[in-house]
């Protein structure tokens, strides 16, 4: 080693500049090549990783607003469904119905002289609840009571309906007499016993 040591030493300037140059690129070289390509290495693995959590984000965007989509239109379902289900309900609800009708009656300023639930008649997909109602009271206060009734939230037809005259006293205004058939209808189901 001594004697590689005075070989270099009896060179000339600019040879040793060039070895010393040489050696620098060498130690260099293998540094780059030893940690700079695996630095590259490892930068290009994070872009690959950094590609592939953008694309999982992006996916987990598009489900979720895909999901709230789907959600906000199965509350919106779901809200018409409770809506229909107070014009159709699913249980035929005769108590309500009839305190229905009487608090309009009274509303109205009408009587009820009679009021006879008839038998269900069911249908493919609902069944009708006949309901046979004789009221006395003026013209105004029976399209008010009709008026009343289309307003409820519930579905109701007005069938049969006729009109009589009762006599009146002189001096007051005659009252009608009115009997009709007030139907309304529940949801039939589809079930083993058709819902009845």
């Amino acid at each position: 080693m001594n004697n590689l040591l005075q070989k270099l030493i009896r060179l000339k300037t600019p040879v040793k500049i060039g070895i010393t140059l040489g050696l620098v690129a060498a130690i260099l070289g293998i540094y780059g090549g030893l940690f700079y390509l695996d630095v590259e290495d490892q930068i290009k693995g994070a872009r690959s990783r950094q590609q592939q959590l953008k694309t999982e984000k992006d996916n987990y965007e598009k489900r979720k607003r895909e999901y709230q989509a789907y959600r906000s239109e199965l509350v919106q379902l779901q809200q018409e469904q409770r809506e229909l289900l107070k014009a159709l309900p699913k249980k035929a609800e005769i108590p309500t119905f009839l305190s229905n009708l009487q608090e309009q009656a009274e509303l109205s300023g009408l009587e009820i002289v009679s009021l006879t639930i008839e038998a269900e008649n069911p249908m493919e997909l609902y069944i009708r609840i006949p309901v046979r109602i004789e009221v006395r009271g003026s013209y105004h206060a029976i399209t008010k009571f009709f008026k009343n009734l289309s307003e409820l939230p519930r579905i109701v037809n007005v069938e049969n309906l006729s009109l009589s005259i009762e006599k009146a006293e002189v001096g007051i205004s005659p009252r009608l007499h009115a009997k009709f058939v007030a139907a309304t209808f529940r949801y039939r189901d589809s079930g083993p016993e058709g819902g009845t």
